[in-house]
């Protein structure tokens, strides 16, 4: 088997979007190798990733939402990140 067949058959294995619209709180916290509790301090700073209220109990995080607040905070040095942090 080639080198090439091998690397497709890979990735039709991992699927490029997950199945969910929304995940729950500590789903979420394991796509963006968070604690919950970390998650759910940035949630009431408002400092986190956007969120939506499913039930008066219940929030969960739409995965675009979260791919977009980690594509927010991404920088290509540490100088950008110190004037990031600096202005937010």
């Amino acid at each position: 088997m080639h080198t090439s067949t091998l690397a497709l058959r890979a990735e039709e294995a991992v699927p490029a979007e997950p199945a969910a619209l929304v995940v729950d709180e500590s789903e979420a916290a394991r796509m963006l190798s968070l604690a919950p509790r970390t998650l759910q301090a940035m949630r009431l700073a408002g400092s986190g990733p956007r969120y939506v209220q499913l039930t008066v109990r219940r929030i969960g995080y739409p995965v675009a939402d979260l791919r977009a607040w980690i594509a927010s905070r991404s920088v290509a040095s540490t100088s950008e990140a110190t004037v990031a942090r600096i202005g937010r």
